[in-house]
């Protein structure tokens, strides 16, 4: 578990210093006027919002979400009570892995709207081709073992 959780926070890390870094690379590169605004209302404050979201998932992971349930019995939907991140820690490696994927590609938009190409250079195109799909296996592993270990959650 601790193991996991300590896994988690760095990629969550990650995921934070990918985000300040692009968004800081973004507001001194783009130009001035209005669509600097847009752009950032529309790229960065999403990138960042996710990235509070999942540190206040991890933060807090006793925080127990509802999901609507229907009650057959008395014909009414009731919230089902469930805890955010299993018992065994899968999901703080699942969620941070999350948090990567999402800031890159946000990060490949922003190099996009600035005018680069993210995989016209080796080096970023190959990081970004192992990247990925590493990240995406990563999701799929801790969300299927969270659920393989505690069915209920």
């Amino acid at each position: 578990m601790e193991r996991r959780r300590i896994i988690g926070y760095i990629l969550l890390a990650l995921a934070a210093v990918i985000c300040l870094v692009s968004n800081v690379w973004f507001i001194i590169k783009m130009p001035m006027g209005g669509q600097k605004v847009e752009y950032l209302l529309l790229h960065a404050l999403p990138e960042v919002i996710v990235v509070a979201l999942i540190t206040f998932n991890f933060i807090r992971p006793q925080t127990i979400a509802y999901r609507k349930k229907l009650d057959v019995f008395r014909l009414r939907v009731k919230n089902e009570a469930y805890y955010t991140i299993d018992p065994d820690g899968y999901r703080y490696v699942s969620h941070g892995a999350a948090a990567v994927l999402i800031v890159i590609a946000f990060s490949v938009d922003v190099m996009k709207l600035l005018g680069q190409q993210p995989l016209a250079r080796m080096g970023s195109g190959t990081f970004l081709i192992i990247l990925l799909p590493l990240t995406m296996v990563v999701i799929l592993w801790g969300e299927v073992k969270a659920r393989l270990a505690h069915p209920d959650l």
